[in-house]
This record gives C-alpha cells, structure tokens and sequence, in this order.
C-alpha cells in the first residue's frame, strides 16, 4: 500500500477460530500510537483487527480506496470479512468510506474527524490547516510545497452519487471546531447516506475528538447493531 508496511498492528487473528474483522485506518494527521487503547480494546471484545496507516497514495482517490479492501483481501483466511468493519480517523476516514461505497464486505463504517468534500473542494480552507497539519500531508502525497496541495488532494472530494448508494452504517464522531469536518460536510452525510448515526465529541482548539468516550463509542458501534429504519436527514440528531 505504501512504500513502508501499511500493516503496523494487529491482533485476534485465527484461522481456526475466525473472528470478525475491524480495520482501523490511521489518519494523516498525529501519531498511529495513540490508538493502541482501542486496538487491544477491541480485540479483548473477540474481534480480529487490523490497524494500517494511511497509505501514500493518499491523492490517488480510486487507487487509495481500492487498496483498503486490499487490506481485507489479504486477511480473509483469519478472519471473518462479511461484515467488515472499517474505523478511519481523519484522512484515513476518506479512504474507509471511498473503500465502503465500492466493496459490499465493508457494512459499517465509523469516521473521525474526517474530511468529506469541502476541504478538497476549496483551496483557501485545505490551506487555512494548522502548518503542522499541512507539513504532514505535504510529507504523505509527496506534494513539493504546500501550495500544491489543493491540487494533489483535490480528487478527494466525495460526490452524492457516490454515496447515496452506500447501504451500510456509517456513524460520524466529530468535533464542531474541528476544521476536518464543516457543517457542510456533515449535512452531506445527512442527506444522502441511507444509514447514519452523528455524535459530537469535544475537540478543543481545532482538533478532531479523541479520549475514551470516543473509544467507548467506537466499540459499541463496530457491530453496527442499530439500524436506522429512515432516511439520514429524519433520524440524525
């Protein structure tokens, strides 16, 4: 997926014993570390999971997300991928849902903190970014400056025709300071995802959420066990 290992973790992996399996795509934006406590959460809660970094590919929209079912490709014989679910925090929460509206396995999606079209559409607030956020995507899409990096990401952006088909769950965590994710994007969702939950979480100075109510959400959330019996815009809060 990248020129180094996608895969950084992993755990509940058993092909005598196969259990459901969670993918958790790590963001462009901090360390993969910190994710560690939902990892081994999970795990501990019986599912097989496995944790890749966002890939390097990031601006290659298509190629991206047809490399995170990649990922389940490769894990099908030690676990359960029917009714994969795949976690995404920033970034990485654009390729899990690109990924999702292509493969049927992919039948609930949890996002944080993660850029849907809005960024990608509009240079002037893709490069409003804090410096450290811009640095790090200028590291990942290997864009020379950070000028170009509407240009490298712009291809991002996802479009309703691309997600009004999308049948599983997606439930959003966000924070509504957070500059990944506009209130633009959220009423996309909204209106065109067939099943969605929203749940805002405190950020603070502009971050995506993060902590262990998050983490709680997330793992209540992987069996995507509450179906929404209406439309996205009639059941989100």
């Amino acid at each position: 997926m990248t020129r180094v290992e996608p895969v950084w973790w992993s755990g509940g992996l058993d092909g005598r014993r196969a259990r459901p399996l969670v993918v958790v795509v790590a963001g462009a934006l901090g360390e993969v570390r910190q994710h560690v406590p939902l990892l081994g959460r999970l795990v501990r809660r019986g599912y097989a999971v496995v944790a890749v970094r966002a890939p390097g590919e990031l601006h290659r929209a298509g190629r991206s997300d047809f490399l995170v079912s990649r990922i389940v490709d490769r894990y099908a014989h030690l676990a359960l991928t029917e009714r994969t679910c795949l976690i995404g925090f920033d970034f990485g929460g654009r390729l899990a849902l690109g990924a999702a509206a292509q493969d049927e396995r992919i039948r609930v999606v949890q996002l944080v903190g993660a850029p849907v079209a809005r960024l990608f559409d509009e240079p002037e607030l893709l490069l409003s970014l804090p410096g450290g956020n811009l640095d790090a995507l200028v590291r990942i899409t290997g864009a020379a400056r950070r000028e170009l990096l509407p240009e490298a990401l712009g291809g991002l952006a996802l479009r309703p025709e691309t997600l009004y088909p999308l049948s599983g769950l997606v439930r959003v965590a966000y924070a509504t300071d957070d500059p990944l994710t506009p209130p633009q994007d959220l009423a996309l969702l909204r209106l065109t995802l067939e099943r969605s939950e929203f749940r805002a979480f405190p950020g603070g100075a502009g971050t995506s959420p993060s902590g262990r109510a998050l983490r709680r959400w997330l793992v209540d959330g992987v069996a995507g066990r509450r179906p929404s019996p209406c439309r996205a815009f009639l059941t989100a809060p």
